[in-house]
């Protein structure tokens, strides 16, 4: 059990797309020993008033449906039979609904499904995931429609050296050390100087010294910009998933609106593990 992930969140809208994820959220739960909550936000009215009673008591009783068909399908495999799964729904628009709930739940990790591959860049992820990535507090691990449970052996992790990418390693160790996983740390420099070179290796023995988990390696690649350099090392890296710490709001902005076809690659095909930069901290190590 790893007590770095006690509660699991996954927000549902009963797509494919979602139905594709939930194994995903399932497996991390059942390695780390966590309660998995299964969310879902309807619009349709869930008012009191006796006009609306008939609308409430059948939208109710068609999501429990669907929430119970999902969780049946799970514990057909032994390892999530045991697995401690509630369910929740809530009326509301999607994204408030749902960032709402992550504020009052605090959940350790959001697993969401989102749409993969598209011909629309800006729509890979999909609003609602998007504007979860962007707002949400606790950790949100991204699945795009292809991935596969294997991706979460091969941990790459993007660093910049800022003042939150220690205590994010240290939490993607307590991640990695739930399947055994490999950690590659990769940085991304503009430059190919002695102070990218000093920073690198500075770094590099700040992490040996404060975590202990020993499968970490660590890159410095050179790239005029980090997203076509972060592409390259992902496809010299296949089947992988990809972590990153969001500092500023614009950075999602940055990552939808790229236009190059090879760096669609980059983020329609790789599970995306985004840590937000105020909730980790250097001075909250723990060796892992």
């Amino acid at each position: 059990m790893n007590n770095s992930f006690n509660h699991i969140l996954f927000p549902t809208d009963f797509s494919k797309n979602a139905n594709r994820a939930l194994p995903f959220a399932a497996e991390i739960a059942h390695h780390a020993g966590a309660k998995l909550t299964l969310f879902h936000s309807t619009q349709e009215s869930m008012d009191m008033l006796p006009s609306f009673e008939g609308s409430r008591d059948k939208t109710i009783q068609d999501t429990s449906d669907l929430f119970e068909r999902l969780i049946t399908d799970l514990r057909k495999k032994e390892a999530y039979a045991d697995l401690d799964i509630s369910t929740i729904l809530q009326s509301g628009q999607p994204t408030t609904s749902l960032i709402n709930r992550i504020e009052e739940e605090q959940p350790d990790l959001v697993v969401m499904g989102t749409k993969g591959v598209t011909g629309d860049r800006n729509a890979v992820f999909g609003s609602v995931a998007s504007s979860v990535i962007k707002k949400s507090a606790s950790p949100v691990l991204a699945i795009p429609n292809g991935c596969t449970l294997a991706q979460m052996e091969k941990i790459i992790f993007s660093t910049d050296y800022k003042s939150g990418d220690l205590g994010a390693l240290k939490q993607t160790a307590g991640f990695a050390k739930l399947f055994n996983a490999s950690v590659d740390v990769l940085h991304v420099s503009d430059h190919r100087n002695l102070e990218s070179e000093i920073k690198h290796r500075g770094f590099r023995e700040l992490v040996k010294e404060q975590i202990t988990y020993p499968n970490i390696n660590f890159h410095l690649t050179y790239e005029y910009d980090f997203f076509p350099g972060a592409a390259d090392f992902l496809i010299e890296h296949p089947n992988s998933m990809l972590v990153m710490v969001r500092y500023k709001k614009t950075f999602w902005e940055k990552l939808t609106n790229r236009n190059h076809s090879k760096e669609m690659a980059f983020y329609s095909k790789v599970p995306l593990l985004v840590y937000e930069a105020s909730t980790v901290k250097a001075d909250e190590l723990i060796s892992v």
